[in-house]
């Protein structure tokens, strides 16, 4: 019996072999059967990219080596379109942080944003 920890790393390191193999094909190929894993782009939510450059048909699960760790995590195809569509980032974009490093640089920029704020707060008291 394995442990669900176990089997997340399991998924986890099959999802980092797949991106590997993965890496080298074009997401901008205009096939109409899609690769194992792909994710559907729809076209009409990638509209705000001003590109001469041909969209994306499909996205695929990405590696992507962390700036700060330099670990090697997967960009999934999920949070691809959630990025590219809902979010509507540049198509030139990619993750360059992992969910670990992502996560302590929310907390630093929140931390710091309510020491200025509380600092604001103290200078406003003080003025006559």
């Amino acid at each position: 019996m394995t442990t669900r920890k176990r089997m997340q790393r399991r998924s986890e390191e099959s999802r980092l072999r797949r991106a590997k193999l993965l890496s080298g094909t074009s997401q901008s190929s205009q096939e109409l059967v899609l690769p194992p894993g792909a994710v559907a782009a729809d076209h009409s939510q990638l509209t705000h990219n001003r590109t001469y450059s041909p969209l994306p048909s499909y996205y695929l699960d990405k590696l992507v080596e962390c700036r700060q760790c330099r670990k090697e995590e997967v960009w999934p195809a999920e949070r691809q379109k959630w990025w590219y569509e809902v979010a509507k980032g540049n198509i030139f974009t990619e993750a360059v942080l992992c969910r670990a490093c992502r996560e302590k640089e929310k907390a630093r920029k929140a931390e710091t944003r309510r020491i200025h704020q509380e600092g604001l707060a103290r200078k406003r008291r003080k003025q006559p």
